[in-house]
């Protein structure tokens, strides 16, 4: 596919519009767990409930991503769209464990279609020498979401009688997102067309490009910066209840701000720089924010640690993906960009998991020590990635 002059056209604005609306109606989830004990089910039950979503876009990023193309990605979209609507409806009927697992399932499916097919053609768009810049915006809609929606959700609680209806009434959004991909589809007919018939490529070949150093490299570092990040987003809240840190909510606010500022108003610099530089760096200031938080002198603190993290974390993942699309082959670039989202996937569900468990067995400190150690050891495998080139 011809690839654009400019990194904003209609095409690059509307995936992320259309990952922002997958995203939404991912976010939209976030009082599943409260809302499965108001329906009876074991509390032991409920992880699994929710992480099945999760599992079931990893095994398809893994299984599905080789067959997606420029060609067919508009109808993977279209069809992960009247999936994802139907089933955020079908939460207002289906009340059972074993109904839920199988909706989340299919739910886990077709947001899966609506992302990777979204990354699929934005790979195949992005001008040479901006994939840094592109992808700092397309991770902003990404991120943004899920510091929105359970906002939005809450303000409009006076107007959504249950959980469920909150869920059917955010597949709203996804009217607006089939017609970006409509009119997107209509304006690269003749190219999709054209790209109809492209060989898949075969397993050998892509058993080749996974085991390249760079790209199994970047996925496992890019497995452990989202543990980082899903694994204190869930324990922040725990660890400030212990510390008597009221309002930890604002930790969120400065982090998330942070992040997308970042993105936003420095994307030139993920590709004036080293990216493989700027990712060492990444690690190593993540490790000082879990220092910071060990070491907290008190909640006045809270916002100054929220800002490392957020100055840490708000660099990474246009990195990740930008590096990834830098030493992959142009045959190869949407399907390491969805392996780069099934790594994310994985550790979402680990991240938690891993979390919890060290702060079980070894309290925060250990957990804190644990990250620390991990993030450093992360950024030493960075060095590794500083003197490579593009694989051919």
């Amino acid at each position: 596919m011809h690839e654009p002059r400019k990194l904003l056209t209609f095409e690059s604005l509307g995936l992320c519009i259309v990952t922002f609306v997958a995203v939404c109606n991912i976010s939209v989830f976030y009082n599943l767990f409260n809302y499965l004990w108001t329906l009876g089910i074991p509390a032991d039950l409920h992880g699994l409930l929710v992480g099945s979503y999760s599992l079931t876009a990893m095994a398809l990023y893994l299984l599905a991503s080789p067959f997606l193309n420029a060609a067919n990605a508009p109808r993977a979209m279209l069809l992960g769209i009247m999936v994802v609507a139907l089933c955020g409806v079908s939460y207002l009927f289906i009340h059972s464990f074993w109904g839920l697992l199988a909706l989340r399932m299919v739910n886990g499916a077709g947001n899966f279609l609506m992302g990777a097919g979204a990354m699929t053609l934005f790979v195949s768009i992005i001008p040479e020498g901006k994939s840094g810049q592109a992808f700092a915006v397309y991770s902003v809609a990404i991120l943004l979401p899920y510091g929105a929606v359970p906002a939005v959700m809450d303000a409009l609680d006076f107007l959504i009688p249950t959980p469920p209806h909150g869920y059917a009434g955010a597949t709203i959004t996804l009217i607006p997102a089939a017609w970006i991909v409509l009119h997107m589809r209509r304006r690269f007919q003749g190219q999709l067309r054209m790209g109809e018939r492209k060989n898949l490529p075969a397993w050998p070949d892509i058993r080749a490009n996974v085991t390249q150093l760079p790209v199994a490299l970047l996925l496992l570092l890019n497995t452990i910066y989202i543990i980082t990040w899903s694994s204190m987003f869930f324990l922040v809240k725990g660890f400030a209840d212990q510390q008597g840190v009221v309002n930890v909510g604002s930790f969120f606010t400065v982090q998330t701000g942070t992040m997308i500022a970042f993105r936003l108003f420095a994307g030139k610099l993920f590709d004036i720089f080293n990216k493989a530089r700027m990712l060492v760096v990444t690690f190593a200031v993540i490790a000082l924010g879990y220092l910071a938080l060990d070491n907290l002198p008190g909640a006045w603190a809270i916002p100054l640690v929220a800002l490392i993290f957020g100055v840490g974390m708000g660099m990474g993942q246009p990195l990740f993906h930008g590096l990834m699309f830098e030493v992959s082959s142009p045959g190869f670039r949407p399907l390491n960009a969805n392996l780069t989202l099934c790594s994310i996937q994985a550790a979402c569900f680990l991240g938690p998991v891993l979390g919890g468990a060290l702060v079980l067995r070894w309290d925060y400190h250990g957990y804190f020590l644990f990250s620390i150690g991990l993030a450093l050891a992360a950024a030493s495998m960075g060095f590794l990635l500083t003197g490579m080139r593009k694989i051919s």
